[in-house]
């Protein structure tokens, strides 16, 4: 749970922005190579996941893997690539990525992302549901491999409450 933010906080965030360059508010830092190998390795992971590659996967892959599930669940290497195999395949619902932070620490990097589905409701409604997705990825001698995801769910923002009847 996040705490909640005092008033002053928007105000001096705010102050802060309005103090940088207007040159660095209007051009985006570029991504250094090494960071965007490990996005595109995400990417690429992702696609091999909905396609059900597993041969992609594996090569994608370090044999240390290890994922958790938004559930908790655990699977290593082996159990993970035997949930893609093509004849268990499934229609992937659509989904989006956002909020992508990728971060290089020497051979290990991070890559942190919000991916949200689009997923069918009652009486053709749709409902998104969104996780967060962390990534670890290794470089070795093959290149950057993942080692590693994790996928925690974010709650949807409560309803406003109605004000109380008197």
């Amino acid at each position: 749970m996040r705490p909640p933010f005092s008033l002053c906080s928007p105000l001096v965030a705010g102050c802060w922005l309005l103090a940088l360059p207007s040159q660095a508010q209007s051009s985006p830092k570029p991504a250094k190579p090494a960071e965007q190998e490990v996005a595109q390795l995400v990417r690429d992971f992702r696609a091999a996941e909905q396609a059900y590659d597993p041969a992609a996967l594996a090569r994608l892959l370090d044999e240390r893997y290890v994922e958790v599930s938004p559930r908790g669940e655990v699977d290593e290497y082996a159990r993970f690539l035997s949930f893609y195999k093509p004849e268990l395949r499934k229609v992937w619902p659509p989904i989006s990525a956002s909020e992508e932070q990728v971060r290089v620490l020497g051979t290990t990097a991070l890559d942190v992302l919000t991916l949200t589905y689009t997923l069918p409701g009652p009486g053709g409604t749709t409902r998104t549901q969104a996780v967060r997705a962390t990534f670890v990825a290794q470089r070795g001698p093959a290149g950057w491999r993942l080692v590693g995801a994790q996928y925690t769910g974010i709650m949807p923002a409560p309803a406003p409450s109605a004000p109380a009847a008197n």
